[in-house]
């Protein structure tokens, strides 16, 4: 298990190689890694033959230069073919620039057209190592298929109140079959009458955060 020292100079993981190292189950290398952040490893029946998983970590604020981003993310593709490669997104900054969420979906946009490769949220880097420990159990059970959560799993976060209380998410799930869905009706005003007759409650402000939230990012 590798980490690229690199992660020490990067505001929003500067505090990672610490808790890697500090991590008792795992052994944890730094190393000057070229095309990666990460590497992991792939659970196998034999454990004489040892693939690693490269993983890219990105946040909104290496998205305010996209050109860079995606060329990290093109150099580790054609590493290995597009083969045990992936992206940790961390969606809530400590100094957000940006919406984490929308950084996210915009850059699952961008990939589709250009390459298949999994993306994960990270919703703080506190939750990292569970994050790549359920990911490598995946990895076992799955062997070549890896199933990453559909963005509708950021459905919760997608209001100024982060995360959306269950019932009305539930409501929204039904009829928002994706994040961009509910963007489009939070930003009519036939949308957001739909919506405020959905989950509107006596003293609750769920119908205005969700509505809110996204004409703030529409209004950047």
């Amino acid at each position: 298990m590798f980490f690229c020292t690199s992660l020490r100079k990067r505001i929003e993981w500067a505090d990672i190689p610490a808790k890697l190292l500090a991590e008792q189950q795992l052994r944890w290398q730094e190393q000057s890694l070229e095309t990666h952040d990460l590497a992991i490893q792939v659970p196998r029946h034999n454990r004489e033959h040892r693939e690693l998983f490269r993983l890219l970590l990105l946040s909104a604020s290496d998205l305010e230069h996209p050109g860079t981003a995606m060329t990290r993310i093109e150099r580790l593709y054609h590493q290995t073919g597009g083969r045990k490669v992936g992206i940790i997104f961390l969606l809530q900054e400590k100094s957000p620039n940006g919406n984490g969420t929308i950084s996210y979906m915009n850059l699952q946009c961008s990939l589709l057209s250009a390459f298949e490769i999994p993306t994960i949220p990270l919703f703080s880097t506190r939750s990292l190592l569970d994050t790549l420990f359920k990911f490598q159990r995946q990895l076992a059970a799955t062997r070549e298929e890896i199933h990453i959560p559909r963005a509708i799993s950021l459905l919760p976060y997608c209001t100024l109140k982060p995360p959306m209380p269950e019932h009305p998410k539930n409501l929204l799930s039904d009829v928002c079959h994706t994040v961009g869905e509910l963007a489009g009706a939070a930003t009519t005003r036939d949308g957001q009458a739909y919506i405020r007759s959905l989950v509107s409650e006596p003293g609750s402000t769920v119908a205005e955060d969700i509505i809110d939230f996204w004409e703030q990012e529409f209004t950047v």
